[in-house]
């Protein structure tokens, strides 16, 4: 039977018999093998970077542009130092067959505060300080000397302390303390008293335990020196007074630069000059733990006010090493010491005037050794 196909029509189907048809792309289906398809490898999906990677890169980034900027800061800070170059000449003593006596773990600074300095001269040096940087005993510790002590001035003959200073300057008032007491002085700093005021303004000011008649003497230097038009700028009945350690009546009072300058050179309320050395020591210890505790940019504004009147024998990468030491040293624990003892000088009069004689030179420089090398917890005054 002949199936009628329209035009256009496909293929007629193949037949198997037995009326099995079966179309051509049926059979194209059954005879031709079919062609695997290729196996999909799978796909490696790309780690995502962390945030964790991207916080490293960003705190190495902060670090890098941090210290570049602090580095640079330092550069400008220690270039407006003025740097003196002259080093105490340690011969002077050893020839003399003085042992000057050192340590590696021990680092002494001599810290002058000076007043009326004027271009290639010297002015007065009315605070010396020694300023001991222990490693050993992980000990920060001050030793003021009295300034009209009587003693050698190699070169000049016998005068106060304080003469050396006028004399030679720093650098002969160094080689006078390690001719007279034995102690290697490693290096020196100047501080003008300029910036002394500028440093304690740049902090905010500092906190002291002051007498009434310490807050009276302030008031009077601040209105003699036309610094205020105020008789009692600082009222001394308005503060509330209690009894410190030292059995004082005192009151708690904030100073600026200025007034804590006239705390510090305060010879006249009590004491005299020894009790001077104590206000002194005890300004240098509040000024160091106002830096312990001041942030960064507050210290790097106060260090760089006062660098300009600040003067040195040391190198500005040695001045940058000591200022480290000093830096990590503000958690050691303080001691304090002066010379002289209390119970090893009198008084005598000479041509320099009133001075203060030391009784005991070989105990005074044993108790000096003893305090600089040794344990201080274990010394007392």
């Amino acid at each position: 039977m002949t199936e009628n196909k329209q035009p256009g029509s496909q293929q007629p189907d193949m037949d198997y018999g037995d009326g099995f048809y079966v179309s051509d792309a049926r059979k194209n289906a059954i005879t031709r093998p079919r062609t695997p398809k290729p196996q999909q490898m799978p796909v490696k999906k790309k780690k995502k970077s962390g945030c964790f990677g991207k916080l490293i890169s960003f705190l190495l980034i902060a670090i890098a542009v941090i210290l570049i900027i602090t580095g640079i800061y330092l550069i400008s800070v220690l270039s407006r130092i003025n740097y003196t170059g002259e080093n105490p000449d340690h011969s002077i003593s050893e020839n003399d067959g003085i042992i000057l006596r050192d340590d590696s773990n021990i680092n002494n600074i001599l810290l002058f505060g000076e007043d009326n300095h004027k271009e290639n001269e010297h002015g007065r040096a009315d605070t010396m300080i020694l300023l001991t940087i222990d490693k050993k005993h992980n000990q920060l510790k001050q030793t003021s000397f009295m300034r009209d002590i009587y003693l050698y001035i190699p070169g000049q003959g016998y005068n106060k302390l304080n003469a050396a200073y006028v004399f030679g300057g720093p650098k002969l008032a160094a080689e006078t303390i390690e001719y007279n007491f034995g102690i290697k002085i490693d290096n020196y700093l100047i501080v003008d008293f300029n910036s002394f005021t500028d440093i304690v303004d740049s902090l905010g000011g500092i906190d002291l335990e002051l007498t009434y008649d310490e807050i009276e003497y302030i008031n009077m230097q601040s209105l003699r020196n036309h610094q205020t038009d105020k008789e009692k700028e600082l009222d001394p009945d308005s503060y509330t007074y209690y009894t410190n350690a030292k059995d004082e009546t005192v009151a708690k009072v904030h100073l600026i630069g200025r007034q804590a300058l006239w705390y510090a050179r305060d010879r006249d309320s009590a004491g005299s000059d020894f009790d001077r050395t104590n206000r002194q020591r005890t300004v240098i210890n509040t000024i160091l733990n106002k830096f312990k505790s001041s942030n960064p940019i507050t210290l790097m504004s106060a260090i760089y006010s006062a660098s300009p009147y600040i003067s040195t024998n040391m190198s500005s990468s040695g001045l940058f090493g000591n200022g480290f030491e000093i830096f990590l040293a503000l958690n050691y624990e303080r001691f304090e010491h002066r010379i002289p003892s209390m119970d090893n000088y009198y008084d005598v009069w000479n041509e320099s005037g009133l001075a203060l004689q030391i009784a005991d030179t070989e105990l005074e420089n044993q108790r000096l050794y003893d305090f600089v090398f040794g344990d201080a917890s274990s010394e007392k005054e």
